[in-house]
């Protein structure tokens, strides 16, 4: 899916963004708003003394820049974290669009609006948990994501790796790995490479909410 881009006028550009290849950088103007049509980016928050923090995973079917608009600059660094194809609609462009056409403006809104539910649910994913009941949240989330963006299988793809996985949920990789080992042990989820299966949905969620 991409952005409702058959409205006269609205010129989308649709682009490949190799793996660990910067889509934009933090401090530089974003003069587009970006979809991922497919793969994955991981937006890095650039700490001035330290190594930058993994802030967000945008998957399929999700909006970037959205931080940008009005802004001078990107607060955040974007990176493909495996080849990935993105939609990119230059502001003015799409500005233009939306004052023309009213039914991109209300999709923009609705996109914005699901965008800010990601970033809230994100966050609870690392207040007040354990490192077991984090990865089973980071699951339960990216889970409920792709299910939005038409995947409706219970097995999905995480482009990420465990070093991202771990510097977005707070805690050390050796620890992903070992969190995963006991849900796959106990039958809650199912790991082959970079393939995950959830196996039972409610009791992966008794472990999130530490019940």
């Amino acid at each position: 899916m991409c952005f409702p881009g058959r409205v006269a006028g609205l010129r989308i550009r649709r682009v490949r963004i190799a793996r660990g290849t910067p889509l934009f950088r933090a401090g530089e103007r974003v003069d587009a708003l970006y979809m991922i049509r497919s793969g994955c980016i991981k937006e890095i928050e650039d700490v001035a003394g330290r190594h930058g923090t993994v802030a967000h995973f945008a998957l399929p079917g999700e909006l970037l820049s959205l931080h940008s608009l009005g802004c001078v600059a990107s607060r955040t660094t974007g990176i493909a974290v495996e080849p990935s194809f993105v939609c990119v609609v230059p502001w003015n462009a799409f500005n233009q669009a939306c004052a023309s056409a009213p039914r991109v403006a209300g999709e923009f809104i609705r996109m914005i609006a699901k965008a800010g539910v990601t970033a809230r649910d994100s966050l609870t994913l690392i207040r007040n948990k354990d490192a077991y009941q984090r990865v089973a949240g980071f699951l339960l989330n990216i889970f409920a994501r792709m299910q939005v963006g038409g995947v409706r299988a219970r097995d999905f793809r995480l482009g990420m790796n465990r070093d991202d996985i771990a510097d977005y949920l707070g805690i050390r990789s050796e620890t992903v790995s070992r969190c995963f080992t006991e849900l796959a042990r106990r039958q809650l989820i199912k790991v082959k490479a970079k393939r995950v299966q959830i196996l039972q949905v409610n009791e992966l969620r008794r472990v999130y909410v530490g019940a």
